[in-house]
């Protein structure tokens, strides 16, 4: 099952894992350019980076820095929402959302969403924009903000899917797999970095 993580913000890791979590929504902006005009392309974005393993619409992969890892969910329905969390060998946890139809012209610094789980348990709250097409947060010790453990939370709460919702977006995840894929994403997250 999911585990309280103990998060402590670094110096240099925060830089680290800013500029992982920053490539991967680069690669979903540019991949999005084109699913209209290709639609099967849609999600593909969210395919870079080795695989490292798979629970049915999520998946564990590696991330651009290293000892840094993502966990990807995928809606279901066209696949066309995604979201994931992002940890370091440091325990730094991040949160983040694609934006969906966003061109980059409406430079918003934070956008509300609501995650909410079939149970009935339900979070609004506010995420950072990242260059107008992520919405991101970020949990350390020490520090106040408690935005991913709220969404984590929900996750939990969940029996068979979740809804993320903001603007007038809806995607949703069926969690059935999740407890096992998040298991699984703690366990790349928690071993020691070789330096």
């Amino acid at each position: 099952m999911f585990q309280r993580v103990t998060l402590r913000l670094l110096g240099c890791g925060v830089l680290a894992a800013f500029s992982s979590i920053l490539a991967m929504p680069v690669w979903a902006q540019v991949g999005a350019s084109t699913d209209a005009e290709h639609p099967a392309r849609a999600g593909e974005a969210f395919r870079e980076g080795v695989l490292l393993d798979r629970f049915g619409k999520w998946q564990i992969r590696k991330g651009l820095v290293d000892n840094t890892y993502l966990l990807i969910g995928e809606s279901t329905g066209d696949g066309a929402g995604h979201f994931w969390l992002h940890c370091d060998q440091n325990h730094l946890m991040m949160v983040a959302v694609p934006l969906a139809e966003r061109d980059g012209r409406d430079r918003l610094r934070s956008h509300a969403l609501t995650i909410r789980a079939d149970t009935g348990a339900e979070r609004v709250m506010n995420f950072i924009v990242f260059e107008s097409f992520v919405a991101v947060a970020i949990e350390y010790g020490g520090g106040s903000n408690e935005k991913v453990t709220d969404f984590i939370e929900v996750l939990r709460a969940a029996k068979e899917t979740i809804t993320i919702s903001y603007a007038h977006n809806t995607f949703e995840y069926d969690v059935t797999q999740l407890p096992a894929a998040h298991a699984r994403f703690l366990e790349f997250c928690d071993q020691p970095s070789a330096r």
